[in-house]
């Protein structure tokens, strides 16, 4: 469970961003608007630590690659961090744009 929980953490971090930006912006619309500063800031900063675990797990995956660990699963970590990584970039962008 340990090795298929390590292969999909970029898509765990991916479902843990999309989750938490969609109860932001759900409480920030209830609270006031959604495109707020302050929420927007807030969905910002959750965006950054999210893009940053990816990364992490990107670089870990790499690291643990060339240290002649189980090919396949670093592989597959690799690529899930990757896309992960991908997939916050591209839900905080409409927050970079206020839409």
């Amino acid at each position: 469970m340990v090795n298929w929980l390590w292969m999909t953490g970029g898509l765990v971090v991916w479902a843990t961003h999309f989750s938490g930006l969609y109860a932001l912006s759900s409480l920030a619309d209830v609270v006031t608007r959604a495109d707020d500063f302050g929420w927007r800031i807030a969905g910002l900063a959750f965006s950054i630590a999210c893009a940053i675990a990816c990364a992490a797990l990107l670089v870990l995956a790499m690291r643990r690659r060339r240290a002649g660990g189980p090919s396949f699963s670093s592989d597959i970590a690799a690529l899930t961090a990757g896309m992960g990584g991908i997939a916050v970039v591209w839900q905080t962008l409409p927050t970079l744009v206020g839409h």
